[in-house]
């Protein structure tokens, strides 16, 4: 028996299992139970013509609601972030093939699109709403019989008019690869109406007085973060933006975008369960 293969016989077996275990310390602060290590890289999608969510300032660069949140979950993360920019209906097929690890673009939870995704918890609520020129005849949806009506393609906004097409007798459904494009749209005639998220509409409808929001539609929609289905990483991402829930984080990105506070029980401060 050689000296070395001496020393381990006589060594207690738990602390030879101490010995061989994996050392703890920055790596294992890494982890988690659920996630396993921490990305180094988070590659996130999101569609750069979504006021105020995610859009190019003046300088170029990307700005917006949605680009502070997820800047500030890939810093909670330890992780550097890469934006993806591309178009919103490309968003979800990116999350299967793994062009990218999350999406985020004022993304709405459905049930179809849990089916196939992981959704964080919900970080904001929303409705929908009808814009319309002002100098137009229209004044609500019973209007929009015959009339036709533009909205982003691949959205739940589209999801709406297409299964209220008939009740309404919608005319023409006009897809458009953003908001921008559709109030352009709108401006020169090209279609009688444009449907999307409200707060989008009232945020864009600032700067453009030739518009008004004729009907507001209370679908509840929620926003929410998405990942691939059994992602390793949504527990993570779904930890860190309750984090920034609980320190105050969201509500002051709510406050810069929006000029105010959120409301009382708002998933911008309230820790929820994921979907």
């Amino acid at each position: 028996m050689n000296s070395v293969l001496r020393i381990l016989v006589t060594i207690p077996v738990v602390a030879l299992l101490c010995m061989l275990a994996p050392p703890t310390g920055g790596d294992a602060a890494a982890q988690s139970a659920s996630g396993g290590a921490a990305p180094a890289v988070l590659d996130v999608g999101t569609f750069p013509d979504n006021r105020p969510w995610a859009f190019r300032g003046e300088d170029g660069a990307l700005t917006g609601f949605d680009i502070d949140l997820v800047r500030a979950v890939a810093e909670r993360l330890g992780a550097r972030l890469n934006i993806v920019p591309m178009p919103f209906r490309d968003l979800l097929p990116a999350l299967e093939v793994g062009t990218i690890d999350l999406a985020i673009c004022s993304i709405s939870v459905t049930p179809a699109r849990r089916a196939e995704f992981d959704f964080t918890q919900p970080y904001y609520e929303t409705s929908q709403g009808v814009v319309v020129l002002k100098g137009s005849r229209i004044r609500s949806l019973a209007d929009l019989a015959g009339k036709s009506v533009t909205t982003v393609t691949g959205t739940t906004n589209e999801q709406w008019l297409r299964e209220n097409r008939a009740r309404y007798g919608l005319g023409p459904i006009v897809p458009v690869d953003g908001l921008e494009q559709g109030l352009s749209l709108l401006a020169r005639n090209g279609a009688d109406a444009y449907f999307g998220d409200l707060p989008a509409l009232l945020y864009s409808l600032l700067k453009r007085p030739d518009l008004a929001v004729v009907e507001r539609l209370p679908t509840d929609d929620r926003y929410a973060m998405v990942l691939a289905l059994g992602s390793p990483l949504t527990e993570r991402v779904d930890a860190a933006l309750g984090a920034l829930k609980r320190d105050g984080t969201l509500a002051a990105i709510h406050r810069r975008w929006f000029g105010a506070a959120p409301g009382p029980n708002s998933p911008v401060t309230q820790v929820l369960p994921r979907p």
